[in-house]
């Protein structure tokens, strides 16, 4: 048997509880999109780094080319 003391204990504890899972449901929610976010971002980056990579490549051909041609 339970005292109305601890039912009420009880009922707090429950109601604690439902509200801690709406909680941790919106933190999942948050760091789900944001670990999206992070691995766009890491796709950009390898996509410039590439990018850049092969101005620099293009540059040097035509800087050789104009220095050979002199």
């Amino acid at each position: 048997m339970m005292t109305p003391e601890e039912r009420d204990r009880l009922a707090k504890a429950e109601q604690a509880i439902a509200d801690m899972r709406e909680d941790i449901s919106a933190i999942r929610k948050d760091t789900t999109q944001l670990t999206k976010a992070l691995n766009m971002s890491r796709g950009g980056f390898w996509v410039a780094l590439r990018f850049g990579g092969l101005l620099v490549l293009i540059s040097g051909a035509i800087a050789w080319l104009i220095e050979t041609m002199r």
